[in-house]
């Protein structure tokens, strides 16, 4: 009897022990980061009431923390008509702590800046991006962002 109590144990524990593996490899899976890489259309508005089709090229991966709603981008942002975005070895890092409070910085050499950039607004698949600059420029893919007498063109 001793010996089939001892076995028993041994299965429990092998049991145990299976089952915390299988809740780990779940728990990898779920935080592993998704690759995104895309080029987006932009236009570009000035305060000086000029408009003008950029690019907005992503490519990195964006992780989603578990049990809350915040996610985060690493990789490339380059903006075609903002070359600070795109100097050698520049990368972007982008975080959403909510649909509405999103921050970006950018980092090269060591160096973290957010290169003028006042506010930003970029949903978490990454298709519609607003961002502002401190000087009033914005940059966005989408059409509502125009100014009033601006952005008819582009977006028809």
């Amino acid at each position: 009897m001793a010996e089939g109590g001892i076995m028993l144990v041994q299965k429990i524990k092998r049991v145990i022990i299976g089952g915390i593996c299988i809740i780990l490899a779940i728990l990898y899976i779920l935080q592993r980061p998704t690759p995104i890489n895309k080029e987006l259309e932009a236009m570009v508005y000035t305060v000086n009431q000029e408009e003008y089709e950029t690019s907005i090229v992503i490519d990195g991966s964006i992780k989603k923390e578990l049990f809350t709603e915040e996610a985060s981008f690493a990789g490339y942002f380059k903006i075609e008509s903002y070359p600070k975005s795109y100097y050698a070895g520049t990368t972007a890092k982008i975080d959403w702590h909510s649909d509405v409070a999103q921050n970006i910085r950018f980092m090269c050499g060591g160096t973290i800046s957010s290169l003028d950039i006042d506010r930003v607004e970029i949903d978490r698949t990454m298709d519609n991006i607003k961002i502002i600059l401190r000087d009033g420029t914005i940059v966005s893919t989408k059409k509502e962002d125009a100014p009033n007498e601006l952005g008819a063109s582009f977006f028809e």
